[in-house]
Formats: structure tokens, C-alpha cells, sequence
């Protein structure tokens, strides 16, 4: 059941080689690590504050950027687990909603998510623009 949900790493080191990036983010951030018995990164979740989420009561709000479980690790309780850690971070923080997203096209995903609760509040539609 559980597809990619967001941006999939594929290996341990991938994951790793990401982190200084968020280092200098302005957005406040947590991220958990679920590790094997043997301590190999299986999943992770990264959950920001922003300032606008799609049908938040309030401006603030807790927000999924990315989660990820490695495949042979899946339909076990870790993304389940991962998202909970957030969720509890949030209300640690007064936050009184949580948001996430997929392409809508991701039907595990979309399964996943209304399976922990999330009601699907908005669709929208996306546009970039290279400035290059």
C-alpha cells in the first residue's frame, strides 16, 4: 500500500547528502530517522512550519515535505510511526493542523494518507517557470 508518498531516496548515503541542505533552510524543521536493528536509515519523515497550508483554521501549520519508506520495509507501522513523531512535534508546538500532499494521480498515497486520518481539502493545479 504504501508507494512514493513524496521524494523517495533510494540508499542511506542519498538521504544523508540531503541534510546540509535543510541546515539552511528558514523554515523551522524536524526530521526522524527510522533505522533497522542493524541501524540501516528503512524511512523518514520531514515535517516544516509554514505559514499557509491548504484548509489550516489558522496561518500556522504543521506541514509533510517528504516521507519516505524503503520498499522491502513497507506495510510494517514505520511511516505510521514517522508520521505520528510529527504529528506530536506539532501539537508540542500549539499547532493545530497538519498537512501533506501527493500528486493526485498516487492512489497508494492518497489511500495512506486518508487511512491516518487526512481528509483531502483542495486540488490544485502547479506552475513553474524556468528563469534560466
Amino acid at each position: 500500500m504504501l508507494a512514493k508518498l513524496h521524494r523517495p531516496w533510494g540508499k542511506e548515503a542519498e538521504f544523508l547528502a540531503e541534510i546540509p541542505g535543510w541546515l539552511t533552510l528558514e523554515q523551522p524543521m524536524v526530521c526522524w530517522l527510522a533505522c533497522d536493528e542493524a541501524g540501516e536509515a528503512i524511512g523518514m519523515v520531514d515535517a516544516r512550519v509554514r505559514n499557509y497550508a491548504e484548509g489550516a483554521p489558522d496561518l500556522y501549520a504543521a506541514y509533510v515535505e517528504d516521507i519516505w519508506v524503503e520498499e522491502r520495509h513497507r506495510q510494517r507501522g514505520v511511516a505510521r510511526a514517522l508520521i505520528a513523531a510529527a504529528e506530536a512535534c506539532a501539537r508540542e508546538q500549539g499547532l493545530d493542523w497538519i498537512g501533506s500532499d501527493t500528486e493526485p494521480e498516487n492512489s497508494p498515497s492518497r489511500a495512506f494518507h486518508k487511512a491516518l486520518g487526512f481528509e483531502e481539502v483542495e486540488q490544485l493545479v502547479v506552475f513553474g517557470k524556468s528563469l534560466a
